[in-house]
């Protein structure tokens, strides 16, 4: 299963934050306090990029990734995977896709 997200990224763009919330296979919450917490990028033709992501509310089993602006340097179709872990147990995301496309002339320091 992956999710897409149905809004387009454009490069250089600081998107609101990407949340994801880690359920079980029957759909109950896994609790991922304490946990460290990563998010993976992979352009379809480039190499992975390992981002940071933080635990926001563990209890509720949820990952953030908060935006720097330099995440896509190039145009194309992404995936990303969220990954948990605690050092005995791991967990990966669900894929999620996004397309990121080219920037209107220089991306603005804005």
């Amino acid at each position: 299963m992956s999710v897409t997200i149905k809004e387009p990224f454009v490069v250089g763009e600081k998107p609101a934050p990407l949340d994801y919330q880690f359920l079980d296979a029957n759909g109950a919450v896994i609790n991922i306090t304490g946990w460290s917490a990563e998010w993976h990028i992979q352009e379809r033709y480039g190499a992975p990029v390992i981002l940071t992501a933080t635990i926001s509310d563990g209890p509720n089993g949820k990952v953030r990734h908060t935006f720097t602006g330099t995440e896509f340097a190039t145009p194309g179709s992404y995936t990303g995977q969220f990954w948990v872990g605690n050092g005995t147990n791991r967990y990966a995301s669900t894929a999620i896709k996004f397309t990121v496309a080219a920037a209107i002339g220089t991306v603005p320091s804005i």
